[in-house]
């Protein structure tokens, strides 16, 4: 009956229906005070265990979810990094190669040209040498023919200086000879 009777100086003017000061409120009533503590008593394991409970376990899930994105994101930038390394040494290795086939090209066009110019060269001077062998087997039968020439020249020159007929081929020989002799000795 004490706890009764301490609830009623606050629930009485609710009763009589006129209206209270709000400052009522926080007047201190002992009886009040202990329902209260023995209704949070009763109720703390219920909230606890229906609405503190899920909400911690939320949180909790939700920050492992902050967590395993913040290492899924950490994973995604160092896989990044790594593929644009990997990027970045390909470009690298592409542009060696591909310096490297220019060079390999230029030294190839380098090689031919020098094989054309050497190709060339040798046709030049094969073709001068041709031309040389030709000029000297053409003097060597014109002075073949001239030598001929002066053979029969010879001989029938003499033959009108000595007024007769003089046998061609029987002389021939020794004219020929001696145009040789003659030759050798001017040459």
């Amino acid at each position: 009956m004490i706890l009764a009777s301490n609830f009623v100086p606050i629930l009485a003017p609710l009763a009589e229906g006129d209206p209270r000061p709000l400052n009522a409120l926080l007047d201190f009533a002992p009886g009040a005070m202990i329902w209260t503590f023995v209704a949070f008593v009763i109720g703390l394991p219920l909230m606890w265990k229906f609405v503190y409970g899920p909400i911690t376990k939320a949180l909790e899930e939700r920050d492992k979810k902050v967590e395993d994105a913040i290492v899924a994101a950490e994973v995604a930038r160092k896989d990044a990094e790594a593929a644009m390394a990997k990027a970045k040494a390909e470009l690298e290795k592409a542009q060696a190669d591909s310096r490297r086939m220019v060079e390999e090209a230029m030294a190839r066009a380098e090689r031919q040209a020098a094989d054309a110019v050497r190709l060339a060269d040798e046709r030049a001077k094969a073709e001068l040498q041709k031309a040389r062998d030709t000029i000297a087997a053409e003097k060597r039968q014109a002075l073949q023919e001239i030598r001929a020439a002066a053979v029969d020249l010879t001989i029938r020159a003499t033959g009108r200086l000595l007024q007769q007929e003089i046998d061609a081929g029987k002389n021939r020989p020794l004219v020929q000879q001696f145009v040789d002799s003659a030759t050798r000795s001017a040459g």
